[in-house]
This record gives C-alpha cells, sequence and structure tokens, in this order.
C-alpha cells in the first residue's frame, strides 16, 4: 500500500514509519521542515516537506495514497490549528482523493477534557473536534485513543476498548505505532474508535478481535 503519514519526525509518526516500511510498504511522511527529512528517510520513508494548516501544501501527497495517518501534533502549542484543523484538512483531502483508509491517533478523553488533566483541557478539546469530523466525513476510519504515553520498550501487547471504556493507564510510543500500522493493514468491516493501553493481548490479535 502507499501510506501517507503526517507527522512523520513525531515520537510516534516515526516509528510509524518503520514500522510500515518493514512491512512492505510504500511510506510517504510529512514533516514541516528540511532538518526532519533525514530523519524520515532513515526509517524508510519518503519525506515530503509540506505543513498540514495548509492544504495546498497536502494535494500532491494525498493524491497518490491508499491510506492516510495523521500522526502530527502541536505540541500543545497550537492545538487548533495542528491538532484540529490540520486533521481536519487531511480528512477533507482524503475524501476528495478517494482515499481507502484513515487512522487518526487521538488521545483517550478526546472530546471530554473533564475527565483529563487541565494541562490538556484545550488539547483534548481540539481532538474530540478532529474525530468527530472524522466519523462524520464517510471515510473509512480507525481511531485510536491510546492512554499516556511512555519511552518505555514496547511490550507488543495491548488492552483495547470500546472508546471511554478503559481506565486510564499507560502504553509505550512504539506499541501506539504498533497499533497504528495495525490499523492501517486490518480490514474491520466497519468504522471503529478505541481506548488502547498496555494489556497482556499481542496487538496482531487485539486489533483482529476488535470490534467484540
Amino acid at each position: 500500500m502507499n501510506i501517507l503519514v503526517a507527522g512523520a519526525a513525531g515520537a510516534v509518526g516515526n516509528k510509524l514509519v518503520q514500522e510500515l516500511a518493514d512491512k512492505g510498504h510504500t511510506v510517504t511522511g510529512l514533516v514541516h521542515s528540511e532538518d526532519k527529512i533525514a530523519k524520515v528517510d532513515a526509517a524508510g520513508g519518503k519525506a515530503v516537506l509540506a505543513d498540514v494548516t495548509d492544504k495546498s501544501t497536502l494535494q500532491d501527497p494525498v493524491s497518490g495514497a491508499d491510506a492516510v495517518v495523521f500522526a502530527a501534533g502541536s505540541g500543545g502549542k497550537a492545538v487548533e490549528a495542528v491538532d484540529r484543523d490540520g486533521a481536519i484538512n487531511l480528512v477533507d483531502l482524503a475524501k476528495e482523493n478517494g482515499v481507502e483508509r484513515f487512522v487518526m491517533l487521538s488521545s483517550m478523553a478526546a472530546g471530554e477534557p473533564d475527565k483529563g488533566p487541565d494541562e490538556l483541557h484545550d488539547y483534548l478539546i481540539a481532538k474530540g473536534k478532529a474525530d468527530d469530523y472524522l466519523k462524520l466525513s464517510g471515510l473509512r476510519h480507525a481511531i485510536v485513543r491510546p492512554g499516556s504515553l511512555t519511552d518505555d520498550g514496547g511490550t507488543g501487547r495491548v488492552q483495547v476498548g470500546n472508546a471511554g471504556d478503559l481506565d486510564s493507564g499507560e502504553i509505550a510510543r512504539a506499541d501506539v505505532a504498533k497499533t497504528l500500522a495495525a490499523c492501517v493493514e486490518q480490514d474491520f468491516g466497519q468504522d471503529v474508535a478505541f481506548d488502547v493501553v498496555s494489556g497482556e493481548q499481542p496487538i496482531g490479535e487485539a486489533i483482529a478481535s476488535f470490534p467484540t
């Protein structure tokens, strides 16, 4: 598959690029500055300079994609412009270009800021709005809502549940990347949104058995 990854130089996105490339996919990674290009290329992708807040820079990369993964983030600096509107821009272009599948990296408590820490209030609102937009887009999609992210070594094992069903928990960024990759490849037969934290079930099995 030809897969477009937004946020390809990020902490999760870069791991995702490598995961997908290792599986034999052709991966295009969006980066917003030239100093990020080498990182994406080293992970096995092809870096393209683009800005998720500027649709005109996204048209060409999206046009050749079979699937799009939104893993970009502003780090809390521009949540409305990047985490909300940037995601919406890619959803719009994916729909216009007939992309087969859209995978959104979201967050537990997205759209429910009162359930998250105060410092993530605006971020969770922005992510919730992006998720809701994707749900109404008509695109076949998966929304992945991880718990608190860590830099621990991934275990390859997770627990998944319907959005809002799991208690708060942690998950390694490496395992989030593997979960996103599994969602790109898995035909759920329907649109899905789920929470994911570290657990005991192998990622492939957990994804394949969802929804239950």
